[in-house]
């Protein structure tokens, strides 16, 4: 459980680390490739929530002090993955990343994005939770690298073995590492199906 301390900020030096990939395992894939598709991610989010002006309620998030990533969930969501549309896929993953401009036509797909990077953020042990809060929430951020480690009061290695960790595992359960991009054809399927969720704003 997240201690905080006495300013009632997160307790960094007691931060739990439970089950981070093992550094044989991390070798195994590219956590620099990961860091940037996750920071993406966020910034798409970003994107998602000032563009989407009419549906910005269910489309904020925050992650906060005691690690917890907080939204307003929409009770008329009904989240699918591509195969109960009746998509062919490669492999039987339920979250695609699309681009901007698909998410800039359709509500359903930022609420989408929202809910499964809260559902891979609560995988994460509490160490690999601050880490992405650190890097990809907060504005600005109150650790770099060498500060954040010597703050856990853990030695360097462990630590960039958590945040490799963190980074990776995201990308895993977000369907990521193996293949970033939907190809153009089953998103023009997609968009046809969702065409009664769409909704456009003119700028």
């Amino acid at each position: 459980m997240v201690q905080l301390n006495k300013d009632n900020k997160t307790d960094v030096s007691l931060l739990e680390i439970q089950r981070p990939l093992s550094s044989e395992l991390i070798k195994d894939y590219n956590h620099k490739e990961a860091m940037k598709d996750i920071h993406d991610i966020f910034l798409q989010l970003e994107d998602n929530y000032f563009y989407q002006v009419a549906y910005q309620e269910f489309l904020k998030y925050s992650i906060d002090e005691n690690l917890e990533f907080k939204i307003v969930e929409d009770p008329n969501l009904v989240l699918k993955s591509f195969n109960s549309y009746e998509q062919e896929l490669k492999n039987d993953m339920s979250f695609k990343m699309f681009n901007k401009k698909d998410y800039r036509n359709s509500v359903l797909l930022c609420e989408a994005l929202l809910t499964r990077v809260k559902d891979a953020f609560e995988n994460l042990d509490e160490a690999e939770k601050f880490i992405i809060k650190n890097f990809e929430y907060d504005k600005p951020k109150e650790y770099v690298d060498e500060s954040l480690y010597d703050e856990m009061c853990i030695h360097k290695d462990k630590y960039y073995q958590s945040k490799k960790s963190a980074y990776i595992k995201m990308a895993l359960q977000l369907g990521m590492m193996e293949d970033m991009h939907i190809d153009s054809q089953l998103v023009t399927e997609f968009k046809k199906i969702i065409d009664s969720n769409i909704i456009t704003i003119s700028g």
